[in-house]
C-alpha cells in the first residue's frame, strides 16, 4: 500500500507526511466526510485531494491533505461514526519509506515511464527461455544497476553563496541579481529531487530572505523551489516587468570610450533579468543579443564593424563564444598599440631624436597629395569592390567579400599577432 500512496501523492504534488488514505469509503458525501476527519485533532485541517475506485469491493480510496505533519503523531486505526459511518481504515506512509525509496518503488516508477506495468513484467518472465530477447535481459540488467546505485541527492556539490537580502550588501555576499542568477543555474544543473533543490536554497538564506520562505512555507507547504525563487523574485528582484526590462534592453546602447566586452556584460545582465521574469525563452537569448550588439554598439567600433558584416553568415554565438572573441580581439589590439608606441620612441635619447628628426625634415622628398586609391579601407561595405561608398552603391550586396576585406584590412593595421 505505501508504494501506491508515494504514487498517489506524487501525481499531486502532494507531501506524504502530509496525507492520508481512507479505505472503505461508501456512499457518504465530502462534507460529512469532512466533518468526520475534523474530529481528529491528530489531522487538523483537513482537504479531500482525490478519490480511487475500489472495483474489488466496489467502494473508494480516499485521498486526504491534513495540515499536521501525520508521521509525528499518534493516529486511530480507522475513524467513523460507531453504528452510522464507517468504520474506515486510515492508511499512511510510513516516514522511512518516504526517505528512502526501495526497489519496488524504483521499478513500478520504471515501468510507469516506459507505459507499462507489473502484469506485462509477469508476462514476460513466463516464457519459455528460449523465448526471452536478448534485449529485455539487457535492460532488466541496466535497471537493476540504477536501482543499485547510489542517490545523486547524497554525492557532494557546490553550496551556493549566501544572501540575506539586508542593505549595505554585508561583506561575503553578493547582490541579488548575481545570486539569483547563479542559483537558477545550479537549479538547472542539479540532479535530484525538488525537496533536495529547496534545502539547499534555505541553506544559503537568512535574515530577511529567509523570513520571506518561512513565511511561504507556512502558507503553502507543498510550495516548490521555483515557488522560493519566485518568492525571492517578488521580494528583492526589480520591479519592472518583462515587458519594461525588454524594452530598457532595446534601448541600451555602447557608450563612447566603453570597451565592447563590458558593453556584453552590461547586456547580459539585463537579458537574464528578462529571462528570470518569463519575458524571453532560453532558446532566444543568443538571437537577441546579437541583434542588440549589431544595433547598439558604436558605428566606429572596429569589432563592432566586423559582427555587422558576419552575423548573417553563421547561427547565433553564445555569449560564452561573442565575449571570448571580443576579448581576444581587444587584446591584439591592445598589444599592437603598445608596439606601435614602443617603435615610434628613439632609444638614442631625446637629443639624437630631435637631431635625427631635423635631417630627415632638410632631406625629405616633397610630398605628394594622397588620393582615394592610396588610402587603404576605402571600398564599398555593399558589394566589396573599389571606387565608392556604399551611400553610392547599386551593386549587389556581397557581405563575404566585405568580410575578407575587413579582415585583411585589420591585419595591416596590426590588430593581428604578426602584422607587419
Amino acid at each position: 500500500m505505501a508504494v501506491q500512496i508515494k504514487a498517489w501523492c506524487d501525481k499531486h504534488h502532494l507531501d506524504p507526511a502530509h496525507a492520508i488514505v481512507l479505505g472503505g469509503v461508501h456512499t457518504v458525501t465530502d462534507d460529512v466526510l469532512l466533518e468526520i476527519l475534523g474530529s481528529v485533532k491528530a489531522f487538523g485541517k483537513t482537504k479531500i485531494v482525490d478519490k480511487h475506485r475500489d472495483t474489488t469491493f466496489k467502494t473508494d480510496f480516499v485521498l486526504v491533505q491534513t495540515f499536521c505533519d501525520v508521521t509525528t503523531q499518534t493516529l486511530p486505526d480507522q475513524v467513523g461514526v460507531p453504528g452510522e459511518l464507517g468504520p474506515w481504515p486510515i492508511h499512511v506512509l510510513p516516514a522511512a519509506s518516504e526517505e528512502s525509496e526501495d526497489f519496488q518503488t524504483k521499478l513500478l516508477s520504471f515501468l510507469q515511464h516506459e507505459g507499462k506495468s507489473i502484469d506485462d513484467v509477469k508476462g514476460l518472465l513466463n516464457t519459455s527461455p528460449v523465448d526471452v530477447n536478448t534485449a529485455l535481459i539487457t535492460a532488466i540488467s541496466s535497471l537493476v544497476d540504477k536501482c543499485n546505485a547510489a542517490p545523486t541527492d547524497t554525492q557532494s556539490y557546490r553550496k551556493l553563496r549566501m544572501f540575506s537580502g539586508t542593505r549595505p550588501i554585508p561583506n561575503g555576499e553578493e547582490e541579488y541579481d548575481a545570486w539569483a542568477e547563479q542559483t537558477t543555474h545550479m537549479l538547472e544543473e542539479w540532479q535530484c529531487g525538488d525537496a533536495i533543490k529547496k534545502q539547499r536554497i534555505v541553506e544559503s538564506l537568512k535574515g530577511p530572505a529567509a523570513d520571506i520562505i518561512r513565511f511561504l512555507r507556512a502558507q503553502n507547504p507543498n510550495a516548490t523551489a521555483n515557488d522560493y525563487m519566485q518568492a525571492l523574485e517578488t521580494a528583492f528582484g526589480t520591479t519592472e516587468s518583462s515587458s519594461d526590462l525588454l524594452v530598457k534592453f532595446r534601448q541600451t546602447f555602447q557608450s563612447e570610450g566603453e570597451k565592447l566586452s563590458l558593453y556584453l556584460l552590461r547586456l547580459d545582465k539585463l537579458l537574464h533579468c528578462i529571462f528570470r521574469k518569463g519575458g524571453v525563452q532560453l532558446a532566444d537569448m543568443d538571437r537577441l543579443r546579437i541583434e542588440q550588439v549589431v544595433r547598439g554598439a558604436l558605428p566606429q567600433d572596429m569589432m563592432a564593424m566586423r559582427i555587422r558584416m558576419t552575423h548573417k553568415l553563421r547561427p547565433p554565438p553564445s555569449f560564452n563564444e561573442l565575449l571570448r572573441e571580443v576579448r581576444e580581439e581587444e587584446d591584439m589590439l591592445q598589444v599592437a598599440t603598445v608596439a606601435a608606441a614602443s617603435a615610434q620612441t628613439d632609444t638614442k635619447g631625446p637629443k639624437a631624436e630631435h637631431a635625427t628628426k631635423s635631417k630627415f625634415k632638410r632631406n625629405a622628398p616633397p610630398q605628394r597629395l594622397k588620393t582615394n586609391s592610396d588610402q587603404p579601407g576605402i571600398f564599398c561595405y555593399r558589394c566589396g569592390e573599389d571606387g565608392h561608398y556604399m551611400r553610392e552603391c547599386n551593386g549587389v550586396e556581397n557581405l563575404q567579400k566585405v568580410n575578407k576585406r575587413l579582415i585583411k584590412l585589420t591585419k595591416k593595421s596590426g590588430n593581428y599577432h604578426g602584422a607587419q
